[in-house]
């Protein structure tokens, strides 16, 4: 049960901090790469990361926590939940290696290459996408009564 909680605690927050990590991509992406706000950026882009990851990780014994307690288990519906996170989820991870790319070159005292802002804003836009379709399959096990 505790993995259920952690699960839908820490999705949440990754689901808000990566639509949130695109809005402030696009509106910082005419500043220099080098700067507090993408420095932010790449932190918070590695944060998700993390979270993601645990996310995912925590999903299967949710998916048990389920079995458990639901009268008519919707294995099909789990099963792509758990796909489509998995897409997710290898997003964000490509994602949080950008942010630590951004990091690595600042602490070389280099500037971050500008492509970094431009492959991050596409894949977190790929990522929202998914994101809310997964978030979508994600409402329906919760509440079976709309699935039907």
């Amino acid at each position: 049960m505790i993995a259920n909680w952690i699960h839908i605690t820490i999705v949440h927050l990754a689901v808000i901090g990566a639509l949130w990590l695109l809005y402030r991509a696009l509106i910082h992406r005419k500043l220099a790469m080098d700067c507090k706000q993408w420095k932010d950026n790449y932190s918070i882009a590695i944060i998700i990361g993390i979270l993601s990851t645990i996310a995912y990780f925590t999903g299967p014994e949710a998916a048990d926590h389920l079995k458990a307690i639901l009268d008519s288990y919707p294995q099909e519906l789990i099963e792509d939940h758990a796909l489509w996170g998995r897409v997710s989820f290898v997003i964000q991870v490509i994602a949080a290696l950008l942010g630590i790319m951004g990091w690595a070159s600042i602490l070389q005292e280099e500037k971050p290459d500008r492509r970094i802002s431009s492959i991050l804003i596409v894949l977190l836009i790929a990522n929202a996408l998914v994101i809310i379709y997964t978030s979508h399959l994600g409402g329906l096990i919760r509440r079976m009564d709309l699935a039907l």
